[in-house]
């Protein structure tokens, strides 16, 4: 019922009109060609999945706002479904019913999943329930659940990539081949928009790996060094100026990249320092670190870009057992002061909004990179201890 009414509490589609629906429509069609030859920001998974569901719109009297709920409805399912999986490891570890009740309600009841939902992108719930369940499975030593998961996250949509080390880096053994599987995973899922129109796919995809908007989002870190410029957008009839902060291309077009690197880098820091496999909290600290990263650092992050965070937390506070998932609470709280109510509109100014995100996100950072620092680090006895226990 919750994912239901979550679904279905879109009142406009977002971006889904000039991003998913085109693809989306032709598979419901059954035009494999006009499927191929679209060219939606993400991958072919989460079109796949909410095709069935968005079907069933035209039981009745069917409206773009209809289609775009029913397709949603499976993506907020995956989160509702990674939060039933996390209750029931919590409770195997002892948490008391009200916290896997708290665990189940906010995988689904938080600012971020409203936002995936309002602004037309309900893919980023199911890529970030792939990606945090991927982990999750990972840090269980379920290595074929893991390479299925992970390569479906890689499917579904392109950010995913970033998840790939802290998952891999969980494992005890076998992490080529774990990500191998992935990636065979991934390749099989898109099989159909590659043979469909091979040229068409590798030009949408060299596209989506360079940012082409110059100007920054108020949520991202590159916000407060951009130029300004002034555009006129037209609200209610009347042209107001909108003043916006610009970047060079030249930085724009290698941003994506760039974040990319940088956090692979970070990962095998932290592998190297913190030592292999990764045990739990440093799987988790890890993946909340790129993640953030990701956030932040891309220059056109929105509140839904961070649902993934969002879920690390959740899922690092299940595995941990303590009575309420107090990480989750934090993040689910900061996210609605930030996104929900001191925006611009309310603040008066983009500035001072630009200002609080960047001092939330480096004080989140912050308390990430404290938390590899205040734990030690394994013993390679106690990792040989693993590994012979397991085999």
């Amino acid at each position: 019922m919750l994912s239901v009414r979550a679904a279905f509490s879109a009142t406009s589609t977002g971006d889904y009109r000039f991003d998913a629906q085109p693809a989306l429509t032709a598979l419901l069609h059954g035009n494999l060609h006009a499927f191929a030859l679209a060219r939606p920001a993400m991958g072919d998974l989460s079109l796949l999945v909410r095709a069935p569901f968005a079907e069933l719109a035209y039981r009745g009297d069917a409206t773009t706002l209809s289609v775009y709920r029913w397709g949603a409805l499976p993506c907020v399912l995956s989160v509702a479904l990674l939060g039933l999986w996390l209750a029931r490891i919590a409770r195997s570890r002892g948490v008391g019913l009200v916290g896997q009740l708290l665990i189940v309600a906010l995988s689904v009841l938080n600012p971020l999943t409203s936002s995936a939902i309002a602004l037309g992108h309900p893919e980023e719930l199911l890529t970030a329930s792939l990606c945090i369940g991927a982990l999750v499975a990972a840090l269980k030593q379920r290595a074929v659940l893991t390479i299925v998961l992970l390569g479906l996250a890689l499917a579904c949509k392109q950010w995913s990539v970033v998840t790939i080390l802290p998952t891999l880096f969980a494992l005890e053994r076998g992490r080529f081949r774990a990500l191998v599987g992935a990636l065979a995973v991934a390749a099989l899922v898109t099989v159909p928009e590659v043979v469909g129109s091979p040229s068409t796919y590798l030009r949408n995809q060299l596209f989506l790996a360079h940012e082409h908007m110059t100007e920054s989002s108020v949520w991202s870190w590159w916000w407060p060094f951009g130029s300004n410029g002034t555009r006129y957008v037209l609200i209610e009839g009347a042209r107001v100026p909108v003043t916006l902060h610009r970047f060079p291309r030249a930085l724009l077009a290698s941003l994506h990249s760039l974040i990319i690197i940088l956090d692979a880098v970070i990962a095998v820091v932290i592998a190297k320092v913190r030592g292999l496999p990764l045990r739990r909290d440093d799987a988790f600290a890890l993946m909340a670190v790129v993640l953030l990263l990701r956030c932040a650092l891309d220059n056109q992050t929105m509140p839904y870009y961070h649902a993934p965070l969002f879920l690390d937390l959740l899922a690092w506070d299940a595995l941990t057992a303590k009575r309420l998932p107090l990480r989750a609470l934090s993040g689910a709280l900061l996210s609605w002061l930030v996104f929900d109510r001191l925006t611009p509109s309310f603040l008066g100014a983009a500035a001072p909004s630009s200002i609080l995100y960047g001092i939330s996100a480096a004080v989140v950072l912050a308390l990430l990179v404290r938390s590899f620092i205040t734990t030690s680090p394994p013993s390679r006895q106690r990792i040989a201890g693993r590994l012979s226990l397991s085999a």
